[in-house]
């Protein structure tokens, strides 16, 4: 937390009149190291609430020391000691004033603690909505970048330059298939791999070009964390080329030559 947050939280306050746990109360102490402006405002708050209660004390009238006195020792005080009855009748209602006092005190008290619980739950709950309101956005964003990739391929496939070719499934993979767009204006490929069967841990998909009877790399097919492929992946472009194929090869950098594991193949 920054210091704004902190001094704003409430937690300063619950920790000046000793409402706060103990573990808000070692984040405070902590926070006070920290930070000097959070010390200057815990020690402002705790001013505050000394003077608070000096301004709302209620001075003893100016014959309790005399009644205090008789109280201890009437000989000394010079008080008849039949009057002692009296006389402690008298000092119990100096006790009842000081009781007021304090369930006055402590009602104000009470409600600064449930004033400042108020605003730390508040505080708490705009939290939870804000980083709420991140995910949203975030998500909004993840959504509106989906879209975006998506037209750009609905756009690029409907182009009257884009030439389809079909790979389909050799021997080892008879129901895997494949995509590719040559571009013949840029010759730009593009290949959707999303027909090919997830690749075994620690192996990878490689695009080739059959140019001149001679395969040629396209490069390495991207996959995501789930496994799956991305839609429309560019690979390098081929000025002329007779067919395609995928082969599936160890992950990491892109092989100078296909292994036997050729997995579709498609002729244009």
């Amino acid at each position: 937390m920054e210091a704004q947050d902190i001094i704003s939280s409430g937690l300063l306050e619950l920790y000046a009149v000793g409402a706060s746990s103990p573990e808000e109360s070692r984040d405070v102490e902590g926070w006070v190291k920290q930070y000097p402006e959070v010390a200057t405002e815990l020690a402002y708050i705790q001013e505050g609430i000394e003077a608070y209660a000096q301004t709302h004390a209620i001075a003893p009238a100016s014959s309790v020391k005399e009644k205090l006195l008789i109280r201890i020792n009437p000989a000394a005080a010079g008080a008849p000691v039949i009057a002692m009855k009296e006389k402690t009748m008298d000092a119990t209602k100096v006790y009842s004033i000081s009781a007021t006092w304090k369930y006055v005190a402590a009602a104000s008290i009470i409600l600064l603690i449930g004033s400042l619980i108020l605003n730390y739950t508040y505080y708490n709950k705009y939290n939870s909505t804000n980083d709420d309101l991140q995910v949203a956005k975030t998500e909004a964003q993840q959504q509106k970048e989906i879209v975006a990739t998506m037209k750009r391929d609905m756009d690029m496939i409907g182009s009257k330059d884009a030439m389809p070719v079909s790979l389909k499934g050799m021997d080892k993979a008879p129901n895997a298939a494949a995509r590719i767009y040559w571009m013949q204006d840029t010759h730009e490929v593009y290949v959707d791999a999303s027909n090919l069967p997830k690749p075994p841990d620690g192996m990878q998909y490689q695009l080739w070009a059959i140019v001149d009877g001679v395969p040629v790399s396209g490069g390495m097919i991207k996959t995501l964390p789930d496994g799956s492929k991305i839609h429309l992946q560019k690979m390098k472009g081929f000025g002329k080329a007779q067919a395609f194929a995928v082969s599936l090869e160890k992950a990491g950098p892109e092989k100078p030559a296909p292994s036997a594991d050729v997995v579709v193949m498609g002729k244009i």
